[in-house]
């Protein structure tokens, strides 16, 4: 009997040992293969990857619920080396300005930047992307994980669609791609399965560098964002712009372009060079634009917002038709608007108002304009946030902030008012019949006119 037992144990112990040798086996071949079929790294951080993706990684994700970020299916594999949290050479700075939106599948799954976001106990890349919304049902998503020493892990990711698309055929998401415990990336390769019939489609694999989000690393006040610019806009604008805003108090800015034709708005971005962060934004050549909204501004905003986190302690979002201008006694930002925020409230809606009529036909605009719309809009603000606090920002608003006792408050218009400087638009509900009389500007900010003056002599 005794030695029946032992026959049994030993051909146990054999059997356990041949199992987890062909497990190690078939690991390390699949690392060696992945490494095999990586191209050369370019100067803008992205890898060209023929990774073959077998069905065991390309599962049904959770689907698109904005309310379901948390519940993500994390594929387990024993024998993934544990990574120690270390900086790693190969994250992009949040100032780069070599990005480009890459196409995984024509006409329906394009990505621009990924980041490294651990501001929750659950770690996530977050990936700015680009989706046909008629065809995103039909799209499976995985990331593949890498980190320093090329060793790889397979997650599903989540796909979150952005509030302020408008139905537009194609808009922004937030691709999440889960993090497992201890595991540390490098890169991310995204991959994808689209489920439709009649049609087939052509699937890259991209590969990106991460940018660590690090709220620790701030090192502005205010830092402003101005979604991409398009047209041929006059380089006045861009000048009075940065010269009112920097004095009230904005020390950094991060301003997205479609393309600047006109010769002496490219003088004014060089002459601001020190102080402004350029970011090319040119959309995929397929893309028509009377299918996506402005230029893809509500994905800008999103990726101007992780940008930020790792740059400034508060965003200012807006155009450079506006200027955020405090009506109270204070002069500058820092008195005026930084004691509203507190440990609850991470943002500040600012309520606008159009300014038209101007009187001095080539002065400084923001000086001679001094008739508003007697109504105040509380549709059309722009948003101060700290960026860090926030998951989703829109156009107007602030979509959803990363928990959810983070508050947003509106102020009254005395304390701040967005100045808008164009002809009113009568969307939202908007009164422009009624005019009335506002000096603020000359009052208070007349001492910015010789500066702004010696500015455009010199462009």
């Amino acid at each position: 009997m005794g030695r029946r037992k032992n026959k049994y144990y030993y051909l146990a112990v054999i059997a356990v040992l041949f199992f987890f040798t062909i497990c190690t086996l078939h690991n390390q071949l699949q690392v060696e293969l992945y490494k095999s079929h990586v191209e050369i790294q370019n100067e803008a951080g992205y890898i060209e990857d023929k990774l073959v993706h077998s069905d065991s990684v390309t599962k049904k994700p959770v689907m698109d619920k904005r309310s379901n970020l948390s519940k993500t299916i994390i594929y387990k594999d024993k024998n993934i080396i544990k990574y120690k949290e270390v900086v790693s050479s190969c994250f992009l700075s949040p100032e780069t300005n070599e990005l480009k939106f890459q196409t995984v599948a024509e006409d329906t799954f394009y990505v621009y930047s990924a980041y490294l976001d651990r501001r929750l106990p659950d770690h996530y890349i977050r990936i700015m992307s680009l989706l046909n919304r008629n065809l995103n049902k039909n799209l499976d998503i995985v990331c593949y994980l890498r980190g320093d020493n090329n060793e790889y892990y397979p997650v599903t990711a989540v796909k979150y669609v952005l509030a302020e698309n408008h139905d537009k055929k194609y808009g922004g998401w937030l691709i999440s791609c889960p993090i497992p415990e201890d595991f540390f990336p490098c890169q991310v390769t995204v991959s994808a399965n689209l489920k439709a019939e009649n049609k087939t489609l052509r699937i890259n694999n991209i590969t990106m560098n991460l940018i660590d989000i690090n709220p620790a690393n701030a090192r502005f006040d205010y830092t402003v964002c101005v979604p991409p610019l398009y047209g041929d806009f006059l380089p006045h604008k861009l000048i009075e712009f940065m010269e009112f805003t920097k004095y009230f108090g904005a020390e950094k800015f991060i301003i997205y372009h479609h393309d600047i034709q006109n010769h002496k708005s490219r003088k004014a971005f060089k002459y601001y060079s020190d102080q402004v962060t350029v970011i090319q934004w040119k959309l995929p050549g397929e893309i028509d634009l009377k299918l996506i909204k402005n230029h893809g501004q509500p994905l800008a905003h999103m990726d101007c917002l992780y940008r930020a986190m790792s740059i400034t302690d508060k965003l200012v979002i807006q155009d450079i038709d506006e200027l955020i201008v405090p009506h109270d006694k204070n002069l500058f930002w820092k008195e005026s608007l930084s004691p509203l925020f507190n440990k609850t409230v991470i943002g500040i809606r600012i309520q606008s108002a159009f300014f038209y009529n101007c009187t001095s036909q080539g002065d400084v605009v923001a000086l001679s304009c001094t008739t508003r719309t007697q109504m105040y809009s509380r549709s059309r603000t722009k948003v101060i946030i700290k960026p860090s606090a926030v998951l989703e920002v829109g156009i107007h608003h602030v979509s959803k902030p990363l928990v959810e006792e983070y508050r947003v408050i509106v102020p009254d218009p005395w304390t701040v008012l967005l100045h808008h400087y164009r002809r009113c638009s009568k969307m939202f509900g908007m009164n422009c019949k009624n005019w009335v009389r506002d000096e603020t500007m000359i009052q208070k900010y007349s001492a910015v006119k010789n500066r702004i003056l010696q500015v455009k002599h010199k462009i």
